[in-house]
């Protein structure tokens, strides 16, 4: 008699992250991830026609947890600057992170891999942005800030400093705060 999975492609895809954080790419396989999860390979296969595809979902899955955490900072009360800066924060570790985990070239030998990823990543940014963005619109309503670019391109200066400030950590958050402050 087969057994019942409750939820057999979070199984597939906790498992698989297990692998890939714990074992690295090269032992990573959908027979040894079948083996781990207690499911036919088939059944893997019904859920995701190839190992990209695979690890595509699995980077989605990344990025969403990382949304879930933002979300919270966004629905907080605590105050632009605290909210802005926990922000940076959260994602100096997702960056660091993803450097680490995701963005090891053994992971993008198909180039399809690698648009898809891409495309994937430009939607995720998009959402931070329009994030930022609605922290910022909430302040403005609240007569907190007086923004002196439009709402969006604002946010996107913001993140795209953010980004850059993780991955060349040569000037401090705390000196771009003062900017920030300053452009608000």
């Amino acid at each position: 008699m087969s057994k019942i999975i409750e939820n057999p492609e979070q199984l597939i895809l906790n498992k698989a992250k297990e692998i890939l954080y714990n074992e690295g790419y090269t032992k990573f396989s959908m027979r040894n991830l079948s083996s781990k999860c207690g499911i036919a390979l088939g059944t893997i296969y019904n859920y995701y026609s190839n190992k990209e595809e695979l690890i595509i979902n699995m980077m989605t899955d990344y990025w969403k947890e990382h949304f879930y955490i933002l979300e919270d900072i966004l629905n907080s009360d605590d105050t632009l600057y605290n909210k802005l800066n926990e922000i940076f924060n959260k994602l100096s570790i997702f960056i660091k992170t993803f450097k680490e985990v995701w963005l090891k070239p053994e992971l993008y030998e198909n180039p399809d891999c690698i648009k898809k990823s891409l495309e994937k990543q430009n939607i995720y940014i998009e959402k931070l942005v329009i994030m930022i963005e609605k922290i910022l619109l909430k302040e403005e309503g609240n007569n907190k800030i007086n923004l002196k670019l439009n709402s969006y391109e604002t946010a996107k200066f913001i993140l795209m400093n953010y980004i850059t400030m993780v991955q060349m950590p040569v000037f401090k958050y705390s000196s771009f705060e003062i900017i920030l402050k300053e452009l608000l």
